[in-house]
């Protein structure tokens, strides 16, 4: 990865290509290569509309490395996976239909296809959820995915990690599909787990590199195809209303706390 902060604006790019963390509510970051900061967008855009220049590192606290920011106070808790988490490198939280449905009627992923056997033992249902909103006493967000790869936060949406960029993006739109595909079946009849070998093997190959390599390549060429990577260098005046953010941190209970 040549040029990380361009990877990342193409990553906003990719999930808003497929729909997924359009609008206000979504995050997207990747741990720096120091690994103590992370690289996050500004508070007020969209994922599709992200680019280069809006790309702002900070350290686990929000606090911006230089100059100033319009941080999510929200992303306190992506600096507390990151630091109980060495090996996660970029997470992704996002409020999809699919995952947001399945997670609503408490169901988590059942591996009953290749693309969920991918997810067995590496993602659980969450009951406890950091409200901006309300000032909840459940535990962290951080503590309820412990080891895993990710959750479905019940009555709230996803959040998925990656031991890099690609994987956590390859992850969440695999993931979404997953989701769509175990809903329809559950309408339709009862759901047939795949034999425990086989869910072994497909962990090792949906799971690895070159399928996330691979098809991150794959996301790159159709964000191409749909011209959807034009303006990504742009340098002019960000095209998005900022968003006051102490009248945002009012509203999140642990970023008042730091």
């Amino acid at each position: 990865m040549n040029n990380p902060t361009r990877a990342l604006a193409l990553a906003y790019r990719i999930l808003g290509s497929y729909n997924i963390g359009t609008g206000l509510l979504a995050h997207l970051t990747m741990r720096s290569a120091g690994g103590s900061t992370f690289w996050t967008y500004q508070l007020g855009q969209s994922v599709e509309e992200v680019r280069t220049a809006d790309i702002v590192e900070v350290g686990f606290d929000l606090k911006p490395v230089a100059g100033s920011a319009r941080v999510n106070p929200s992303l306190v808790i992506h600096g507390e996976i990151y630091a109980a988490r060495p090996d996660v490198g970029a997470i992704v939280h996002h409020h999809s239909v699919n995952g947001v449905a399945l997670g609503a009627i408490g169901e988590s992923v059942v591996p009953f296809d290749q693309h969920a056997a991918r997810w067995h033992k590496e993602i659980a249902l969450a009951e406890v959820y950091e409200s901006p909103l309300l000032q909840t006493k459940s535990a962290p967000v951080a503590a309820a995915l412990g080891d895993m790869k990710a959750l479905l936060l019940k009555h709230h949406g996803v959040l998925v990690t990656g031991g890099c960029l690609e994987d956590a993006i390859a992850s969440t739109l695999e993931l979404e599909k997953v989701c769509d595909a175990q809903l329809k079946a559950m309408a339709a009849g009862e759901l047939h787990e795949m034999p425990a070998a086989e869910i072994e093997d497909i962990k090792q190959i949906m799971g690895s590199k070159v399928y996330y390599e691979g098809l991150w390549a794959y996301y790159l060429r159709r964000l191409n195809r749909l011209g959807l990577d034009r303006d990504i260098d742009d340098a002019a005046p960000a095209g998005f209303e900022a968003i006051d953010v102490d009248l945002a941190r009012d509203y999140v209970p642990s970023a008042r706390e730091q």
